[in-house]
């Protein structure tokens, strides 16, 4: 493939992900939350108890960032009081409350009803060759 062709497959690819995170957004928007506050509470939703390293290193958001999303939903009465990991005492397990994790339900729910829709309009063999590629490209990207 040609330099120019791959700039413009490169362009679209972008144009892609900003659209992507646009949707993901206004989602936010919507239930009153940032994009990086939707991302740490699907972060912890889905893993169930984790630490704040955890979610930094996944999500690739700043520690101050993530300590101050996590403060704000210990302050709302949605995560549990952090406890020191078994593993590691430096780092504290993050977990929910009931009411967090109700919460958190709601929200995630509606955003996995949204990727539910998209996905299955797409087709099994559409999205397994989607998840394939898009591992791929991740593999392949690499600062030198």
């Amino acid at each position: 493939m040609d330099k120019l062709k791959v700039e413009e497959y490169s362009d679209k690819l972008w144009q892609i992900h900003i659209e992507v995170s646009g949707f993901y957004n206004e989602y936010a928007k919507s239930v009153g939350l940032t994009l990086t506050a939707l991302k740490v509470l699907g972060f912890i939703y889905r893993s169930g108890n984790c630490t704040q390293k955890d979610i930094v290193q996944l999500t690739y958001l700043p520690k101050q960032t993530v300590n101050a999303i996590i403060k704000g939903f210990f302050e709302k009465g949605y995560i549990k009081e952090p406890i020191e990991s078994n593993s590691d005492k430096r780092n504290k397990v993050i977990s929910f409350t009931e009411e967090g994790k109700n919460y958190a339900e709601q929200i995630i729910s509606k955003a996995k009803e949204y990727e539910y829709s998209a996905l299955k309009s797409m087709g099994e063999e559409k999205v397994k060759d989607l998840f394939e590629l898009m591992t791929m490209y991740k593999n392949n990207l690499k600062i030198e």
